[in-house]
């Protein structure tokens, strides 16, 4: 690189210090998880880009969007709170109004998820797993490509590498032509003391052959080494790397290297690369550990200047033992802006934020670094005290900010905003928000957010998730995954043989046809199919003098219908268990509110087996009913079911499971002076509130081993009515 002047410490002089930190510095227990011993680790979904509670450092990015060439985009992101890859990954298509337009499966392919990385060639999976046997044969890491349409291409494998864990917090990828190059980090062989170690890795790969061509790993060289490594990006430069990391102990500084070697040597090592400090920290490792205070989120290059953007402490003023109980939640910590002129080598700092107050519980986090071109530049952040409260500010390429800081009602997630014509994008949904605690923002929901580059204005798009419940006898698809309110959706619906459609059910309620428009909230659309001939839903029968509606018609030893009157000839009513329409068999399973109301020539009623609930008013104002009994399986006696039945003198119900009688189920029954309930062990205190009020009934018979237990709950100040309670 012309006139760029290596003026800070040289790597020559930092990589004997390095090596001795290699034995000096070992991860402090309890610091970033390694799963050589084959324990799982878990990642929790709060703050991947922020780095990861309690392990200082950064966690996989999860998501990311990519720009298409008809204008629209696709979304990649791993479906789990966790960085494994078993399940594979969801690939969805949007248009360029992010309108949904269809989605694809990939399956995963070594054990943990590491990074994605798209490029005019193809789109990159980049997948790791363990090594505790520190075998130079496993497969430690994999690249794997595919081309445009998801087909599988091939894979480039890392081995003997130095590595025995995972790459643990995700990568960093960039290309240029067919020299891509990865920066992540790794644990690598125990040394003679059994102890291992956290560093960077740093590898060059040819994407035309899928081909490791060199690597960083701290065994074949030690180009650009830095310990622990908690977060890396690289960019390239005129086919030479830059790289950034942030480190704690060599070097205790987010660094900066400019590796002199050109890659279409196919090797980056020598001659060796410059270093820079970019933010050095405060502390020391002996007394502070792998507390920094910081964290890096972005590298961009301009005509003048490499840009990295981050939040920190005051480092002038370092203390971890105060600092460290709000590292999780970034309090005390401000938005900063670094800058390294290419042409002096000198590094200047800049605050885009300056309030944040550890005690007060403020602070920033977050932050993104997007290139608009070569001399301006986008950073978004959150703040810790506002998250539903986006920042941004445009920088020229200096770092000099352009204009004032703005503010939207949007979230930053762990998808990398990118540029797409003049449009910063990204998007948010329920596996990839950062908080826990954002969940129920984002539940159900698809967030696409949007900046123009031109006027800077702001504006957002929520898209609300769809789905369809399990359907048996039949398959039914939705014409969309996704889809804003008050767009059209389709249900389209193919029977077994035998079978054709019942009903369509959008959140519950029957739609006409096969087609709604979408709410603004979520869809869960449940499709029910029948035998062929066999009723519909709600359709209403008369069998015997007796009417039924039909309210499962799944014939399959699901379908109910509910009693809901009978003719004026019948004074003895008998509820049947079940009854048969057109050569389908049915259970009753309720008696309709308002069923029987004010019928005058019903003297006897028998409940059925099936019978689980008498609706509100069900029996009301029956003023010839003399006695009800049977309901074996009754578990819901309704409000005012039996009330103002003035010659109701038996009311005997045998079911075992009865655990509700409604306020006022006896009202203004002046001949009903007990009730017989013996076999139920179901009442609860709040079931069986006010269901006395306005009766004459003096005893409730029950279960000799619940007497004591339900003379509490039959009190007068409970059940409206002081009354005996008997075996």
């Amino acid at each position: 690189m012309k006139n760029f002047k290596a003026i800070s410490r040289s790597l020559r002089l930092i990589t004997a210090g390095m090596l001795t930190c290699a034995v000096a510095f070992t991860a402090a227990a309890g610091f970033c998880p390694s799963r050589v011993n084959g324990d799982s680790i878990k990642r929790t979904a709060v703050d991947r880009h922020n780095y990861m509670t309690e392990w200082f450092c950064s966690a996989p990015l999860m998501s990311y969007i990519v720009s298409l060439d008809d204008g629209g985009y696709m979304v990649f992101y791993v479906k789990a709170d966790i960085m494994y890859s078993e399940n594979g990954y969801d690939v969805e298509y949007y248009d360029s109004s992010f309108n949904f337009v269809k989605y694809k499966h990939i399956d995963s392919e070594l054990h943990f998820f590491g990074a994605f990385y798209s490029d005019s060639t193809g789109y990159y999976v980049l997948t790791s797993q363990e090594n505790p046997g520190t075998s130079a044969t496993v497969e430690c890491c994999r690249l794997t490509k595919y081309d445009k349409n998801w087909n599988r291409v091939g894979s480039c494998g890392f081995y003997d590498c130095n590595t025995n864990g995972a790459l643990m917090e995700g990568a960093s990828i960039t290309s240029s032509g067919k020299y891509m190059v990865i920066g992540t980090n790794h644990f690598m062989y125990p040394l003679y003391d059994g102890s291992v170690h956290q560093a960077n890795l740093t590898a060059l790969v040819d994407t035309s052959e899928m081909k490791l061509l060199d690597i960083q790993c701290g065994k074949k060289n030690y180009a650009g080494y830095c310990s622990h490594s908690f977060k890396q990006y690289v960019k390239i430069e005129d086919n030479h790397i830059i790289q950034v990391d942030h480190g704690d102990a060599a070097p205790r500084s987010i660094a900066l290297w400019h590796f002199n070697a050109d890659i279409t040597t196919g090797q980056f090592a020598k001659p060796e690369p410059s270093f820079y400090t970019m933010v050095e920290f405060g502390g020391s490792y002996e007394e502070d550990g792998n507390f920094t205070g910081a964290a890096l989120g972005g590298l961009e290059i301009s005509n003048s200047s490499y840009i990295i953007v981050g939040n920190s402490i005051d480092q002038n003023h370092f203390r971890s033992d105060i600092y460290e109980e709000y590292d999780n939640t970034a309090y005390g910590r401000n938005i900063f802006i670094s800058v390294l002129d290419k042409s002096t080598g000198q590094t200047s700092i800049k605050w885009l934020t300056t309030d944040a107050n550890a005690a007060k519980e403020t602070g920033y986090y977050n932050p993104y670094l997007v290139k608009v071109n070569d001399n301006s530049f986008v950073v978004l952040w959150n703040a810790a005290d506002k998250e539903s409260t986006l920042y941004y500010a445009f920088i020229d390429g200096k770092g000099n900010i352009q204009g004032s800081v703005k503010t939207a009602p949007a979230f930053l997630t762990d998808c990398q905003p990118i540029l797409s014509g003049d449009r910063i994008v990204w998007f948010g949904n329920e596996t990839n928000n950062i908080y826990r605690t954002r969940y129920e923002s984002f539940e159900g929901r698809t967030y696409f957010y949007s900046i123009n580059t031109s006027d800077k204005s702001f504006s957002s798009k929520t898209l609300y998730h769809l789905d369809i419940e399990d359907t048996k006898n039949g398959k039914a698809t939705l014409s969309s995954m996704h889809a804003s309110s008050g767009d059209e959706i389709t249900v389209s619906t193919t029977p077994d043989e035998g079978y054709e459609l019942s009903y369509v059910l959008v959140n519950g309620k029957r739609i006409s046809g096969s087609k709604f428009t979408m709410p603004a909230e979520p869809v869960v659309v449940t499709v029910n199919f029948k035998k062929e001939g066999s009723p519909n839903l709600d359709e209403t029968v008369t069998i015997e003098g007796y009417s039924y509606q039909v309210t499962n018609s799944d014939t399959e030893g699901a379908g109910t219908v509910m009693i809901t009157g009978v003719s004026d000839q019948v004074t003895a009513v008998v509820i049947p268990p079940t009854i048969d329409i057109n050569g389908y068999t049915y259970k009753v399973n309720k008696v309709a509110a308002r069923a029987f109301f004010g019928n005058t020539t019903i003297k006897t009623v028998y409940i059925g087996a099936n019978v689980t609930v008498i609706d509100t008013n069900a029996f009301f104002g029956c003023s010839n009913l003399v006695k009800a009994s049977g309901g074996a399986g009754l578990k819901v006696i309704g409000q005012n079911a039996f009330a103002r039945c003035p010659k109701l003198s038996t009311f005997i119900i045998t079911s075992k499971v009865l655990y509700k009688i409604g306020p006022q189920a006896f009202y203004l029954d002046s001949r009903l002076k007990t009730i017989y309930i013996k076999n139920t062990t179901k009442l609860t205190k709040s079931g069986v509130k006010k269901s006395l009020k306005g009766s004459k009934v003096k005893t409730v018979k029950v279960k000799k081993s619940k007497v004591w237990k339900y003379k509490s709950y039959f009190k007068k100040s409970n059940s409206g009515r002081k009354v005996k309670v008997k075996k």
